[in-house]
């Protein structure tokens, strides 16, 4: 299951993973997880983070809010374009989702572009094919330009040439392969002087390596965090493993997030 509409960065992200199926759509995030609760699906795709504009937190959060695994991550390779329906006359807006639109600032100001925020950057584009709204274009990828027959403007719009996101696969069990390289852990760490510290000094002492440490506000809590971190390693290794279970036991506050294969 893929939030957005087919022709959706998470939708190549799908194909990019499972290869040639057909997956389902939901307008949200939360109703993805909410499909994978009741087993309308048994996974869903959805971004985590974005080279250029940074983590996409709110996935984070509803993973630990629905006590969810990651089971499988790949890295999509954004290039964005402007894309026009018919008879658009002069573009003076573009519609896409607040993401890209952050991430092609700078072509929007450098052509005095008015920005109209959309749930989704295919779903900005099947709202200008459909409804054809004056001097409206969208910011979408070329497959959904093509999926909803838009005229391509301009492409490479975004600020950055290497720019690309990061999907996860979640799933309501953990699947642990004999060859997963990737692990993600939250924890919450109690007030004292070091104690992030020490924790991250027992990775290095046990030789795994940091690809990623974030702090998110730890929710009912004034200026208290939960920290994200991801590492290269595989649990089936057995000093791997017993980090794992003495932080559980140590910390007042853990949740193992999965242990996958990132494409």
């Amino acid at each position: 299951m893929c939030q957005g509409v087919p022709g959706a960065f998470s939708h190549k992200a799908a194909l990019s993973f499972f290869g040639n199926i057909q997956p389902g759509f939901e307008p949200t995030w939360k109703q993805v997880f909410e499909d994978v609760r009741q087993g309308k699906a048994d996974f869903g795709v959805l971004p985590v983070e974005n080279s250029a504009a940074g983590s996409v937190t709110g996935v984070y959060d509803l993973i630990l809010r629905y006590r969810f695994y990651i089971v499988g991550a790949v890295d999509v390779k954004v290039e964005h374009c402007l894309a026009v329906g018919e008879n658009p006359g002069t573009v003076n807006a573009a519609a896409s989702h607040p993401q890209a639109l952050s991430q092609c600032g700078d072509y929007l100001e450098a052509h005095g572009l008015k920005t109209l925020e959309w749930s989704n950057t295919a779903a900005a584009a099947r709202y200008v094919a459909q409804e054809c709204p004056p001097g409206v274009a969208a910011i979408c990828s070329r497959e959904a330009a093509e999926e909803y027959g838009l005229t391509i403007v301009e492409e490479n719009i975004q600020n950055e040439a290497e720019n690309t996101t990061r999907f996860v696969i979640i799933s309501r069990d953990a699947i642990l392969p004999q060859d997963a390289n990737k692990i993600s852990l939250c924890f919450s760490l109690p007030h004292v002087t070091g104690s992030l510290s020490s924790v991250l000094q027992r990775f290095a002492m046990a030789g795994l390596n940091l690809t990623k440490i974030e702090s998110r506000p730890l929710p009912g809590k004034n200026f208290e965090y939960d920290f994200y971190l991801d590492f290269t390693g595989n649990i089936h290794q057995t000093p791997t493993l017993n980090l794992i279970c003495a932080l559980c036991d140590e910390l007042p506050r853990f949740s193992f997030l999965g242990n996958y294969s990132e494409l």
